[in-house]
């Protein structure tokens, strides 16, 4: 996206004084750290904005303000977080953001309106928004296609006569598998390659007339998306897809902890946890496609997790080299100032923390092997003395980094529920 169309959206929001935490919320998907640049460049000697007590406004508007935080109410922090116990915390590595309780009752209630109580409905990779349909009890029949094992023994617990499973992997199943229906919805990872296998999955498994409903990323998520987008909706198109609406920011996110660590390390401090979004978009199928599914090879995985409480450290066996054992800091405090995908310091790590702290060892096949036996150590070689030492901080900083993270949590939605 174009720098000035970005600058001058943050100037127009800024006629205003605005905190940080309003502007990340509402530049549609801008990276936290971006903005940050950018408020930094306008608010310069030269710069087009003023900035006082944590407060950006126009140089036209006076910077003598005062606003305060009112006192926050009792909790509210399970009512928006919608948390599962079926499910881990994120991992840096599986970009995994995960939709907050508004947003899932959103859905729930957009599926009520679209659809008649007889309908039937397709969950593709969204087993949040089926463990609150199982809670809310709709009239509709819902399928879940999902392929943890985990996630489905603990959704089945949940499961009534109206909510099946059918475990499948998206990028694999055949529309035999899932069946037809009336209405599918999905929230796929926002990568191209990714993109197309659910839409292609999802057209196969509807019926003519039926919906697809998808979220995307907003306007300012990445510099290319305006192209990306559109690319994207001539894929539906090719498939039989019809636009009918989109619907800007309908969807938001809770901040993970690994994201909240990078924030922090960037020197981001107040920003709102549901400060990403997404766009709701609902096409109708208006014809059958013979389209064939476009390739895609998912990538083997080399890496090797093994969870302490809270903290999961994960282990790239396949990036090695020789030489003395050694555990290398690549960043200086440890913790990868970013989230985005594209960031080159991620080429060079094997070890990465849900913490978003990365590293770098040599020997990656005998750290797993010391990592897997930490309870039971196997004898007292310098390495493993090093590399036991080396968890045990990573794990006793993360521990206290998540409780730090659950406290802001609470003290956010608070705040915002008042």
């Amino acid at each position: 996206m174009e720098s000035d169309y970005i600058k001058n959206s943050i100037c127009r929001l800024c006629s205003q004084p605005r905190t940080f935490e309003f502007l990340s919320r509402e530049m549609n998907g801008l990276d936290p750290v971006r903005l940050l640049e950018i408020l930094d460049d306008l608010s310069g000697v030269d710069g087009k904005l003023y900035y006082n007590q944590e407060y950006w406004s126009v140089k036209t508007v006076p910077a003598n303000f005062e606003l305060g935080y009112p006192t926050p109410p009792i909790h509210y922090f399970q009512k928006f977080m919608g948390h599962f116990d079926f499910l881990k915390s994120p991992h840096p590595l599986d970009f995994e953001w995960r939709n907050t309780s508004k947003s899932l009752n959103y859905l729930v209630e957009l599926i009520s309106q679209i659809n008649k109580p007889e309908d039937s409905v397709l969950l593709m990779g969204m087993p949040t928004l089926f463990a609150t349909i199982c809670n809310r009890g709709i009239p509709q029949k819902v399928k879940l296609v999902e392929r943890n094992e985990p996630i489905i023994k603990s959704l089945a617990k949940l499961a009534n006569h109206r909510t099946s499973i059918v475990k499948a992997d998206i990028f694999k199943a055949k529309q035999s598998e899932v069946g037809k229906h009336n209405c599918a919805i999905m929230d796929p990872p926002w990568y191209s390659d990714q993109f197309y296998q659910f839409v292609w999955l999802a057209a196969k498994s509807l019926h003519v007339g039926g919906t697809m409903i998808i979220s995307i990323p907003p306007i300012n998520t990445k510099p290319d998306i305006d192209i990306q987008r559109l690319q994207w909706f001539n894929f539906c198109q090719e498939q039989g897809l019809c636009i009918e609406n989109l619907l800007a920011c309908k969807l938001e996110y809770a901040m993970p902890f690994f994201e909240f660590n990078a924030f922090r390390s960037a020197g981001i401090g107040n920003i709102l946890p549901f400060w990403r979004t997404g766009d709701v978009v609902m096409f109708k199928k208006v014809r059958e496609s013979d389209s064939k599914r476009p390739p895609f090879i998912e990538p083997t995985s080399t890496w090797t997790e093994k969870i302490f409480d809270s903290v999961r450290i994960r282990v790239n066996t396949a990036l090695k080299s020789g030489g003395e054992f050694k555990i290398e800091y690549l960043l200086a405090q440890g913790i990868l100032p970013s989230v985005s995908k594209s960031d080159e310091r991620r080429k060079n790590v094997n070890i990465w923390t849900s913490g978003n702290r990365i590293y770098y060892v040599n020997d990656p096949e005998l750290f797993v092997r010391h990592m897997n036996n930490f309870e039971h150590p196997l004898g007292d070689s310098a390495e493993e003395a090093e590399i036991r030492s080396f968890i045990k901080t990573i794990v006793d900083l993360e521990k206290k980094e998540f409780e730090e993270y659950l406290n802001w949590m609470y003290y956010e939605m608070e705040r915002q529920s008042f």
